[in-house]
């Protein structure tokens, strides 16, 4: 069976991994669809050079954006890594896309960090159970992710 090589070019790439769902032109002309979480590693044909891949991946600014648990109570650890330092922030909202809280607003050096959530809002008061969203923002760039909080 002959092998199939993702070609990912740097504008597809950083247009679509903000979103939840990517869509990946194959070299035999068909395209795939894959949950952006599902998402273990990128394999490149072996005529990209180190270089073009260097390239390619130092432009997505926040990788491995997950929390742990998922679903959780009460807690959960928010994990992310930056590839480039920047101002970020990171705020919680409700299902109806109302602000619960802000997290984070401050400048990071590029690397690993985490940040956990107690479950509060802003004022100190325990959220209902329910699905929240965490979103993060570097710069100009923002990504979005579910969670949920079960009692």
């Amino acid at each position: 069976m002959k092998k199939l090589f993702i070609s990912i070019f740097i504008v597809v790439m950083y247009s679509f991994l903000f979103a939840e769902t990517m869509f990946i032109n194959l070299n035999n002309g068909e395209t795939m669809e894959i949950d952006t979480d599902e998402i273990m590693g990128i394999t490149f044909s072996p005529d990209v050079s180190v270089e073009e891949m260097v390239e390619i991946i130092s432009q997505i600014p926040i990788k491995f954006l997950k929390n742990t648990p998922n679903p959780f109570n009460p807690a959960t650890t928010i994990s992310f890594e930056l590839m480039k330092k920047g101002k970020i922030s990171i705020e919680i909202y409700n299902a109806k896309g109302q602000k619960v809280r802000k997290l984070l607003d401050k400048k990071m050096e590029a690397g690993n960090h985490q940040v956990i959530w107690d479950g509060l809002d802003d004022q100190g008061k325990r959220v209902a159970s329910g699905v929240f969203f965490y979103k993060i923002s570097l710069n100009d760039e923002q990504l979005m992710k579910k969670m949920i909080m079960l009692k």
